[in-house]
């Protein structure tokens, strides 16, 4: 006679009312937040992060990949986008201005913005003002690439 562990998946589908942020936090799994009208916050372990929103957001994982839309462009304090294993893609609005940190080991960065570089500029690692600077974006990946890409 063997002994199977039952594996239980719960998902919790939330709804959320135009202008309350949303924070999302798991271990094993992944969030999504889709079509949101409010500012957004999703941290995972193991899964990946999924975010559209006409807010703006932040999130971090350890494995997993982090895809996001922000709507708008003019959070006060830093917003942070890290994970270890997987990519980072954020579609953000064309006014965008930005101090950008961008840093990964294994992978690539491309930019649609047209970044004026204040510090290094690698592969792999760069410092840069998207527009007229101000805020800052922190993105920090080990194995995974970075775009940054314009909202159409």
């Amino acid at each position: 006679m063997s002994t199977h562990d039952n594996d239980v998946a719960v998902d919790f589908t939330v709804r959320v009312p135009a202008g309350v942020r949303f924070v999302g936090r798991t271990v094993n799994g992944s969030v999504e937040a889709a079509h949101l009208a409010s500012d957004v916050e999703a941290n995972t372990v193991n899964g990946a992060i999924r975010i559209s929103t006409s807010g703006f957001a932040q999130a971090g994982t350890v494995n997993g990949s982090i895809t996001a839309s922000l709507g708008r462009a003019n959070w006060s304090d830093a917003l942070e986008f890290r994970t270890v294993n997987g990519g980072i893609t954020l579609d953000l609005p064309a006014d965008l201005s930005a101090e950008v940190n961008a840093k990964t080991v294994n992978g690539d960065i491309v930019t649609d913005f047209p970044l004026m570089v204040t510090g290094r500029l690698g592969p792999r690692s760069l410092h840069g003002t998207i527009g007229s600077g101000g805020r800052r974006l922190d993105l920090d990946t080990v194995n995974g690439s970075i775009r940054l890409r314009k909202s159409t």
